[in-house]
C-alpha cells in the first residue's frame, strides 16, 4: 500500500498554520508517501466547518517548500467554480517549481449558494468539468493550445507544459462521478466512511477502466492499531491500493499522536 495524508486545512479544528506545518512535515517523516488539500472558497454560514480553512492550491505550494519528497494531492478540486486556465497555470507551475507528482483530483461540488456567491453555474457543473479537464490537458501538452467552447482560445503561448498530462481523478459516489472516472479520469477518488462499503463502485469503475481508487477515508487511531490494520486489510482485499488517511482530532496534540501511532504501527505492517 501507498498512503496519503488528509491535510487539515479545513474540515478540521486546528486550520491553522503552525498546525498544517507542523503535522506535514511529521507525516512525510513517519512515511506517508503524499499530502492531500480540501477544496471550499466561501461556503454560507451554516457550514462553518467548511469555510475555515486555507486554499488548496496556494496551501500545497507552501508545503512544497516544506516538504522533500511527498507527491501532492487535491482531494478535491471544485473545478466548475474556477476558471481553469488559471487552474492550469497554477498545477503546473506547482508540478514544475516542486519537481513532484501532483495529483489533480477534481469534482462537481454539492453547494449551490457557494457557486452563486462565485458567479459560476451550479446547475451545469457537470458539463462544465467535462469541458475544464479538455481544456486543463491541452493547456498541460502544448505550447501554442487551441480550444472553442466556455472558454476560446488560440494563437496563445503558455508555459510549463509537460510530454503527459497531469494525472487527474475523479472525486465523488454518485453515478455521474462513477461514469466521468470511467470515460474522463486518470483514476477514482472516492470518499468512504467506517463500516460504508464501497465495493460496487469500485468493481463498476475497474470492469470500464481497470483502475484501483485513492480512497478517501478517517482513521481513529483510539480505536486501536489491530482494528484499524484489520479495517484497511479488509479494503486492500477489494483492491484498495491507496488510502489517503484524515485522523480524529480536536487538538494539534491529538492530530500529532495519530500520526505518530499510524507511522509507527500501521504503514510497516501495510506496506508493499
Amino acid at each position: 500500500m501507498r498512503f496519503g495524508f488528509l491535510l487539515p486545512n479545513l474540515l478540521s479544528p486546528v486550520s491553522y498554520a503552525a498546525a498544517i506545518k507542523t503535522s506535514t512535515q511529521l507525516a512525510e517523516n513517519v512515511g506517508f508517501d503524499s499530502i492531500w488539500a480540501t477544496d471550499h472558497i466561501l461556503m454560507p454560514s451554516e457550514y462553518p466547518q467548511y469555510g475555515k480553512g486555507t486554499e488548496a492550491i496556494t496551501t500545497l505550494a507552501y508545503l512544497a517548500g516544506l516538504t522533500e519528497r511527498v507527491a501532492l494531492g487535491l482531494s478535491v478540486l471544485v473545478l466548475p467554480m474556477r476558471n481553469p486556465i488559471i487552474v492550469a497555470k497554477q498545477l503546473a507551475s506547482l508540478a514544475h517549481l516542486s519537481g513532484r507528482e501532483v495529483i489533480v483530483g477534481l469534482g462537481v461540488g454539492w453547494n449551490e449558494v457557494e457557486y452563486g456567491y462565485l458567479n459560476a453555474d451550479f446547475k451545469q457543473r457537470g458539463k462544465l468539468l467535462d469541458e475544464y479537464i479538455d481544456i486543463m490537458r491541452k493547456l498541460w501538452t502544448n505550447e501554442h493550445p487551441e480550444h472553442d467552447g466556455t472558454h476560446t482560445f488560440s494563437g496563445a503561448t503558455i508555459a510549463p507544459t509537460f510530454a503527459k498530462p497531469l494525472s487527474i481523478w475523479i472525486g465523488g459516489e454518485s453515478d455521474a462521478a462513477i461514469k466521468r472516472a470511467a470515460a474522463l479520469g486518470d483514476g477514482y477518488h472516492p470518499d468512504t466512511k467506517p463500516g460504508q462499503a464501497y465495493g460496487d463502485s469500485m468493481k463498476r469503475v475497474r470492469e470500464m477502466r481497470g483502475d484501483k481508487p485513492i480512497i478517501r477515508m478517517k482513521v481513529d487511531m483510539n480505536e486501536g492499531t489491530a482494528a484499524v490494520i484489520e479495517r484497511l486489510s479488509a479494503l486492500r482485499e477489494d483492491g484498495l491500493e491507496y488510502p489517503a488517511v484524515g485522523f480524529k482530532h480536536e487538538t494539534l496534540s491529538e492530530l500529532v499522536g495519530q500520526l505518530e501511532a499510524f507511522g509507527r504501527d500501521v504503514i510497516p505492517a501495510l506496506r508493499d
